[in-house]
């Protein structure tokens, strides 16, 4: 009997706290869904309201009203033709719309909205933005020929974000994109390549990320021919400060047209002396004045591949009349250098994939912009080894001859 009584206690009070269980859910349930503001309306909306017009943009600053219903504010505008939204919360006293493709007076359609999305009668703002970031890149746009195509200059202060495109017209007359460049850069050169010697129509235009697009700039150019520099025309200069050759190894053999590499078989190239300070540079004309577009050299290969007195840090700098006191005065500096080994191993061990480079030649691009010339100084800032003198094996020089 008392077994039978206690079991009848227990089962009542399992079931009274399984209906006390299921009734905190369901009030919990009810409490959640309901709007936290469900019948108190739409908020104040903003005050005080200033307008900072901005490139292709509007700053708008405001006063939040003193309404705990509030949540955040929406402002409404069209950009592109599209309906744009843009919300800041109510921890915040501005926001900025951006996107506008055109100057002149825009209205923007601003709201206070509350937590159960309630949103106030909308407050009307004029602004007035100023020219649009692609307007004023477009307007600096500098289309020209370059080594086997076109290439185009370009400013943009802002450093917004933009996508330039060439287009270059086919033997069909149909416009096909040549290059797409993105960029954030406050100014920059770019090009497209690939293209004969041969008279052909180039065109550019700029977008931005709301696709607003600029006008085409369209010009007829002819790509100009690249070929490797005669070096039979190289001539050594002695200039003071310059270093001198060392163990019969003379600055004429990098232009002898022999490359002899990864094997045991040496020929001379040019030598400095081991007793040299950094940085350490030398002279000599090209024998004609030069626009440039590519630079090679080839190191000394084998077992002192990027390694030993191999260059690694360069600059290429060029004159068409060097001071003759040695002094920099008179020279411009055309490049920055660095021999990058490809498999990245410890200096005395080389890949396959290593050797075939120095049996190619490094290769360097000079920048589109840099002045034509005829004298060439070569500042060596570093080897592979850290040695105080280096040597390179040959040298080789592309572009188009004036």
């Amino acid at each position: 009997m008392v077994v039978l009584k206690l079991n009848s206690i227990i089962m009542k009070t399992i079931k009274y706290l399984l209906i006390l269980f299921i009734g905190m859910i369901c009030s919990c349930k009810e409490e959640v869904a309901k709007p936290l503001d469900s019948d108190k309306g739409a908020p104040a909306n903003i005050s005080g309201i200033l307008v900072e017009n901005l490139p292709g943009a509007a700053k708008i600053t405001y006063r939040l009203p003193v309404d705990e219903k509030l949540l955040y504010v929406k402002a409404e505008c069209m950009i592109n033709g599209k309906l744009t939204e843009v919300k800041a919360s109510a921890y915040t006293n501005e926001m900025l719309i951006e996107g506008f493709g055109k100057t002149g007076e825009q209205e923007v359609k601003i709201y206070a909205v509350s937590q159960s999305e309630k949103a106030s009668e909308p407050l009307i703002v004029k602004v007035n933005p100023l020219t649009p970031p692609y307007e004023n890149t477009f307007k600096s746009f500098d289309l020209r020929p370059t080594f086997g195509g076109a290439n185009v200059s370009f400013e943009n202060p802002g450093e917004a974000n933009l996508v330039i495109e060439i287009l270059a017209q086919n033997d069909a007359g149909e416009w096909k994109t040549a290059e797409t460049y993105y960029t954030k850069k406050a100014d920059g050169i770019f090009s497209a390549r690939g293209f004969d010697p041969v008279k052909r129509k180039f065109a550019v235009y700029v977008r931005d990320r709301w696709n607003n697009y600029s006008d085409t700039l369209t010009k007829e150019l002819v790509p100009i021919f690249e070929k490797e520099l005669d070096k039979k025309k190289f001539q050594e200069i002695h200039l003071p400060t310059d270093q001198y050759s060392a163990f019969s190894w003379n600055m004429p053999y990098l232009w002898d047209g022999i490359i002899v590499n990864n094997t045991n078989i040496d020929k001379p190239g040019f030598h400095t002396s081991p007793n040299g300070e950094w940085p350490q540079w030398f002279t000599f004309s090209l024998g004609v004045k030069a626009k440039l577009s590519r630079f090679k050299f080839w190191q000394r290969g084998s077992w002192v591949a990027f390694t030993d007195r191999n260059i690694k840090k360069f600059e290429i700098w060029g004159s068409n009349n060097p001071a003759q006191d040695g002094s920099w005065d008179s020279w411009t500096k055309l490049m920055d250098g660095e021999s990058v080994k490809p498999s990245g191993l410890p200096m005395g061990q080389q890949s396959p994939e290593d050797l075939a480079l120095v049996g190619a030649g490094e290769e360097f691009v000079f920048p589109e912009n840099i002045p034509d010339v005829k004298y060439i100084r070569i500042k060596v800032l570093q080897t592979w080894s850290g040695a105080k003198s280096f040597y390179v094996m040959q040298v080789g020089f592309w572009g188009a001859e004036l």
